[in-house]
């Protein structure tokens, strides 16, 4: 998990003083909620994961949940692998909107721990991580009706969908900065076209696989190589993409592959 420095013992805001009204909003949105979910993209849970927001929760005294969106995206060995590994630290779920896999169980688990007292649902998570889609299956948006809570002081909306449950109408989204490139690309919050460094993001996508089967049969390659450059090379070959001289157009190759990362079509 990529490391943000947080004092247990700072008071509200926590965040960098340049980004500090966003901080401010999940600050507030840890504040006023029971529950607290993080939304992280199932085929890079720990690239996804914010170490700060966690802390954040934890000193609040705040349950927090995972939820592993884009489950689609992920084969289910390696599924398993991801789950079994971070129930051990947080429950987790897993879900997929476009599959309407696992949203009613995580709805359910929700609404039993309501105990028969108003609780709060906040939502947290990077950008392109899925917070809304996950919010909307959640409530089933279109029996949902949205209310101004009375003693919430900061101003948010929350949506009742049962009688002591709500959920925050709006997910707080976890700030990154400019230099913070990588974990930019690969959850697709930056545009290939300003990417500064795309072998650097190429070789961050190709250590996620444990096997590089997906990549063989997207690419139509047989792997002989553990090195990412000699990997980029052969899909450069591959796709002719090619310079004069016949070297292979790396910049080009990249753009290739981080433009399948980030539609999907390159899968774990």
């Amino acid at each position: 998990m990529i490391n943000r420095k947080f004092k247990a013992n700072r008071p509200k805001v926590i965040g960098s003083t340049d980004m500090k009204p966003y901080w401010q909003v999940i600050q507030n949105i840890i504040d006023d909620s029971n529950i607290v979910l993080e939304i992280l993209d199932a085929r890079m849970p720990e690239i996804s994961r914010n170490e700060e927001i966690e802390s954040a929760v934890k000193n609040s005294g705040k349950q927090l949940i995972l939820v592993l969106n884009k489950a689609d995206l992920v084969s289910e060995n390696n599924l398993r692998k991801r789950l079994k590994k971070l129930q051990k630290q947080y429950p987790t779920f897993v879900i997929s909107n476009t599959q309407k896999l696992g949203t009613k169980r995580l709805r359910e688990y929700l609404i039993s721990q309501t105990k028969n007292k108003l609780s709060r649902i906040g939502v947290l998570g990077y950008p392109n991580t899925g917070k809304s889609s996950v919010i909307n299956s959640i409530i089933l948006k279109h029996k949902a009706k949205v209310t101004s809570t009375a003693g919430t002081t900061h101003g948010q909306q929350w949506i009742n969908f049962t009688k002591n449950l709500q959920i925050i109408d709006s997910p707080g989204v976890i700030p990154l900065k400019e230099n913070d490139e990588i974990r930019l690309a690969l959850i697709g919050s930056k545009n290939i076209d300003k990417i500064r460094y795309l072998e650097l993001v190429v070789h961050q996508i190709i250590k996620l696989f444990d096997y590089k089967t997906q990549i063989e049969k997207l690419y139509g390659i047989k792997i002989n190589s553990d090195n990412p450059d000699d990997i980029i090379e052969q899909i450069g070959i591959k796709k002719k993409f090619l310079k004069k001289g016949g070297l292979v157009d790396t910049g080009r190759t990249s753009i290739q592959i981080i433009r399948d990362w980030q539609s999907g079509k390159l899968r774990l």
